[in-house]
């Protein structure tokens, strides 16, 4: 028979704790393992209650003791118990009622076993699985897709947000060679993509300092408020606490990650590791994204380019073009205020001819010696400059009425083919200064306004060429003209002496028809010149069945020795774009039809009709006649200089009135042509057509 079991010393030899209590809780019985495990004393326990002192949450024990009542076996049921120092213990039980003789529910026997340590492994366990979970997320999103890519920052944000708590997250960017760092701000919204707050100096900044030490920073309170330059993008006042990890790529920090807090102390070398990692897994993300963003704005470049191209040869007015420059040109880089300024060499000044912005009128009002500012250091030097604060740059010009505002500055020179033609200024706010790829834009756009410069300078030369051949000219025809008429003069007072004899006075008449003739050639050739000198920028609308009808009623003045009928088959309005000349090409070729008609009674008849000729609008004139008609071969060389439809002495000529015709067609963009008015037979009369541009502006 076996010996008896002292129960007493086995409860006491047990590692689970053992706990007997009443229904209310009072507890009766406590081995030293329950005691040892919450920290209590034998003597401290008995004035202890499970209810109320015990078991955490009173609703737990209340749960218990139901379960106990209606019978249930209670195995492996987690409570959590409150230890003598205020900590709680997660503990496994299992329970079962005690009753008394008479079957009556009177306690509780408990058997505790501590299973804190396998919970907090347990509860690692699942952060870690969470962790790892996030960070998978993480990299499928930096091995995504392109398109991904660009919404990738944002999305990373949203899940780094479940491991770390942090009120901002901002990511620096750099180049390689950069000077600048480009601080990214990722939407706290999963899927949006990421904005820039703007860029500031490589010196000084958070990435600078991780390039030089590639250690995490963890800052505390006010430390890195003043310390660096990122934070000048940022409400730094909020900054309590911040951590900064470097990101990799190729063995170069190619940027930061960086956390932001309100409350200090938020961070420390947990954070940072965690941080790392999820840099680490980025890093490909952000040279990724900085690889598509260049060549997506190189691309968007070129687009802008092509258009501001096609958009300045369409401008009228070099402020058009300014205009243009400056809108698309902010499209690819940011900028608040814009100048463009003239350099005039021999008064050495500097003129502003354009400018956008907040104080663009005090701009434009302020020109300056080449020796000062800035932009005189430009037009000098014919290098380009940054500044990243302008008034804190001693060579810096005050504009009167401007405030200073510390912002920063791209100057760029405008070189034309001898040189220096102007300055291309650009501002932004403080904080956000200009990049070498900022520079290289602006370039090309400058090179577009050095164009524009170019042509003024060249339009405004010609037109002084243009002034001065008109007076030279004018003066010219004027003097030559004195002289005929004081030839003329003298040869009619000789013609009118008694004393000539008859055979001189007609040798005296030839020598006047000479020197009348040689009038009508100098007028001729004055108008060729003048045609010659001629631009676009001198038409405006005219009526061409107005200009018809006046040159057909002023037609038999002309030829008082001729009947002339005209048959006219004209619209009610026909306008084209012209001056006054245009009346000068339909008198030559109308004079002609009456000159070379043998006939005493001229018929003749003028159709003007509306055309069209490679998809522009046209109006069409033909004048035909009834006269001896102009043979094939004559027809090709009809309207050059000197050509004359036939050696006729009784008609007056120079052979210079069908090459005006052909000079003002020309000039007025249009045509001009003869043909028969019977087609094959040249004998019974020509057609003379002129084709002139609709002017688009008064007709649809």
């Amino acid at each position: 028979m076996a010996p008896p079991i002292d129960r007493e010393a086995l409860l006491k030899t047990l590692s689970d704790g053992v706990v007997v209590c009443s229904k209310s809780g009072a507890i009766m019985y406590a081995n030293p393992a329950f005691s040892r495990t919450l920290g209590y004393s034998e003597e401290q326990l008995k004035n202890r209650n499970m209810a109320k002192d015990i078991v955490e949450r009173d609703l737990e024990w209340k749960a218990l003791v139901s379960l106990i009542e209606q019978g249930s076996l209670v195995s492996d049921y987690e409570l959590k118990f409150k230890k003598a120092d205020g900590t709680c213990a997660c503990a496994s039980i299992s329970a079962s009622n005690l009753r008394d003789d008479a079957g009556s529910f009177v306690g509780i026997a408990i058997v505790f076993r501590d299973i804190s340590t396998r919970k907090r492994i347990e509860s690692d366990l699942r952060d870690q699985a969470f962790r790892v979970d996030v960070i998978n997320k993480i990299s499928k999103i930096a091995a995504s897709e392109l398109d991904a890519r660009r919404k990738g920052l944002s999305t990373i944000a949203f899940e780094l947000r479940k491991l770390v708590n942090f009120d901002l997250l901002t990511v620096g960017v750099t180049e390689e060679n950069g000077r600048h760092v480009d601080v990214l701000l990722p939407e706290m919204e999963s899927g949006r993509a990421e904005q820039s707050l703007g860029t500031v100096p490589l010196e000084g900044s958070i990435v600078e300092k991780l390039r030089f030490s590639p250690s995490p920073i963890i800052a505390q309170k006010d430390a890195g408020r003043r310390q660096f330059t990122e934070l000048t993008l940022l409400d730094s006042a909020r900054i309590a606490s911040m951590v900064c990890v470097p990101m990799m790529s190729r063995g170069h920090v190619i940027g930061s990650l960086n956390l932001y807090h309100s409350k200090p102390g938020e961070y420390g070398v947990e954070t940072a590791d965690l941080l790392q990692v999820i840099a680490d897994h980025i890093a490909g993300l952000i040279d990724n994204i900085v690889l598509f963003s260049y060549l997506e704005k190189k691309i968007r470049l070129q687009e802008l380019l092509l258009k501001s191209g096609v958009e300045i040869q369409k401008a009228i007015s070099t402020q058009e073009i300014y205009a243009t420059i400056a809108q698309n040109l902010k499209e690819v880089v940011y900028y608040i205020d814009l100048s463009i300024y003239v350099v005039d060499w021999q008064k050495r000044m500097i003129y502003p001819v354009y400018a956008v912005g907040g104080y663009k009128d005090e701009v434009l009002a302020a020109p300056g010696p080449i020796e000062e500012g800035v932009v005189g250091c430009v037009a000098r030097s014919g290098t380009a400059e940054f500044t990243d604060d302008i008034d804190a740059d001693p060579r810096a010009a005050d504009i009167p009425g401007v405030p200073r505002q510390h912002n920063s500055m791209l100057a760029i020179p405008l070189m034309g083919s001898e040189g220096v033609l102007g300055v291309l200024e650009l501002y932004r706010p403080k904080g956000q200064v200009f990049t070498k790829s900022d520079l290289d834009v602006g370039q090309l756009f400058a090179q577009q306004a050095s164009v524009a410069l170019g042509n003024a300078n060249l339009v405004s030369k010609l037109q002084d060429v243009k002034k001065e051949i008109e007076l030279l000219n004018d003066l010219m025809f004027h003097d030559i003209n004195n002289y005929n008429f004081a030839v003329l003069n003298y040869i009619q007072m000789i013609s009118n002496s008694p004393e000539m004899s008859p055979e001189h006075k007609i040798y005296l008449e030839k020598s006047i028809h000479l020197v009348r003739q040689t009038a009508d050639l100098i007028e001729n050739v004055k108008k060729l010149t003048k045609i010659g000198i001629m631009t676009a920028e001198e038409f405006r609308p005219i009526d061409l069945t107005g200009v018809l009808r006046k040159v057909v009623s002023g037609l038999e003045n002309s030829f008082p020795g001729k009947e002339i009928s005209v048959s006219m088959d004209v619209p009610e309005t026909s306008t084209i774009r012209a001056n006054k000349l245009v009346e000068e090409l339909f008198v030559n070729l109308l004079s002609n039809s009456v000159k070379y008609d043998p006939h005493e009674e001229v018929e003749l008849d003028v159709i003007c009709k509306k055309t069209s000729e490679e998809g522009r609008p046209f109006w069409s004139v033909c004048i035909s006649d009834r006269g001896t008609g102009i043979p094939d071969h004559m027809k090709p060389q009809l309207f050059q200089k000197y050509v004359r439809l036939k050696p006729d002495p009784q008609v007056q000529g120079t052979g210079l009135g069908l090459s005006i015709c052909r000079a003002l067609a020309d000039k007025f963009g249009g045509r001009i042509w003869v043909e028969d008015r019977i087609q094959g037979k040249h004998e019974l009369g020509a057609r003379f057509c002129v084709m002139l541009p609709a002017d688009r502006g008064t007709e649809t």
